[in-house]
């Protein structure tokens, strides 16, 4: 089954990832881009899927999306939900802010922590994850788990599926 990863890239080339700064590592002011330039790569299944994303590692001026462009949207466009309509997909990102963690530092201990979080269907499956940029800076585990799912899935779909996790612990992105 084949799918699409929508990338947007920012067309004032600002980056928009956080950084922080100083002994007290405080999050540097950054701007929020509106106009982007898009991109549809074709994925296949969840190591095509990674391909893609370690191929954007080191690109702060580009982030992925869930929702789809027109294929009459003009060349740069307007992140909002006029522009951005959301689609299905294949696949979904877990976005994990902020979860309690009292035990050691080992990533692979903090991973698999939030992964028996999710709904059972996530927890024996393989995904794709990296820590945040404000992991270890802020409290908590902080991390992004991306999954290949067997049949494309709504937004919607996505939120009652995770609706037993708190708002606070993950956030769903279509925009």
């Amino acid at each position: 089954m084949s799918d699409f990863i929508t990338v947007l890239t920012t067309a004032s080339g600002a980056d928009l990832g956080k950084s922080f700064s100083g002994p007290d590592l405080r999050p540097l002011p950054f701007q929020t881009s509106k106009h982007f330039t898009v991109e549809e790569l074709l994925v296949h299944d969840l190591p095509s899927m990674i391909d893609v994303l370690q191929s954007l590692e080191g690109e702060p001026i580009k982030t992925v999306i869930r929702g789809k462009v027109p294929s009459d949207a003009s060349e740069i466009i307007s992140r909002d939900k006029e522009t951005i309509l959301a689609s299905p997909r294949s696949w979904c990102m877990i976005d994990i802010n902020g979860l309690f963690w009292d035990g050691p530092n080992d990533h692979e201990a903090m991973l698999n922590h939030a992964i028996l979080q999710l709904p059972t269907e996530f927890q024996n499956t393989d995904c794709y994850y990296h820590f945040s940029s404000s992991m270890g800076i802020k409290d908590g585990i902080r991390v992004h788990l991306w999954y290949w799912l067997d049949r494309p899935c709504s937004d919607e779909e996505m939120k009652v599926w995770l609706s037993a996790l708190s708002e606070e612990l993950l956030k769903l992105h279509h925009l």
